[in-house]
């Protein structure tokens, strides 16, 4: 039966975050990663038919977690959060913890620990659909900042991003694609076809890059990068 990955754009007017739908094909059950905004969310479960069981936090941040709450209440469903984080997680009921498999609706999902945006951030890896999902960590072109972490706990996270399949596809917490592009990229061989992916994901479709291209353009995966 096939996963099926929904982008839906929350805040769009400030803040362009992605909540995450995920959802078999053929079942009504859905997990939703990151909780942005309510309003959106609700609007694509209602018009897909589907019931959230579980939401997946990344982090504690306010535009990670502003529907938390409210879905909770409508849906009854569980909210899993990064357990250096649990507190501060709106209706947290679930700890996720670094490299503990987690079975949601017999999808398989793989906390990381990704420190450096905030201190007990996770990124989720799911193996079947050679999914990343990065929140504040890496964006398309850039990364996030340092909120809470060091430059070296960074640096460590996105090792540990790198050493996954360079055929995992990225899906992270914002569209700041455009506002990351450098002016030297757009000479750079293939940036065209990456910068093709932007506007189709600005079009709010489905079209994620992979940790190969990140490492081609995105200068903080460059091989050469050291700290």
């Amino acid at each position: 039966m096939t996963t099926i990955i929904t982008p839906v754009l929350c805040n769009e007017k400030n803040m362009a975050n992605y909540a995450y739908i995920i959802n078999k094909e053929n079942s009504k059950k859905a997990i939703i990663i990151d909780a942005a905004e309510e309003k959106p969310i609700l609007n694509y479960l209602k018009k897909q038919n589907l019931t959230p069981t579980h939401i997946i936090t990344t982090h504690h941040h306010f535009d990670h977690v502003e529907g938390n709450l409210g879905l909770k209440e409508k849906y009854n469903l569980k909210i899993i959060a990064p357990i250096d984080e649990f507190d501060k997680v709106p209706g947290a009921d679930i700890k996720a913890s670094d490299n503990t498999l987690l079975t949601i609706n017999e999808i398989e999902v793989l906390p990381i620990l990704a420190k450096g945006h905030t201190n007990g951030h996770m990124i989720y890896y799911i193996k079947e659909l050679e999914a990343l999902f990065t929140g504040d960590v890496l964006f398309n072109l850039c990364v996030g900042g340092l909120f809470e972490g060091t430059p070296h706990q960074m640096f460590e996270s996105l090792n540990k991003i790198k050493s996954l399949p360079n055929n995992t596809k990225i899906f992270p917490g914002h569209e700041y694609t455009r506002s990351c592009i450098e002016q030297s990229m757009l000479k750079l061989p293939n940036f065209d076809t990456y910068l093709q992916k932007m506007y189709q994901r600005e079009q709010q479709k489905l079209c994620p890059t992979t940790i190969d291209e990140e490492k081609q353009f995105n200068p903080y995966l460059k091989e050469t990068i050291t700290i």
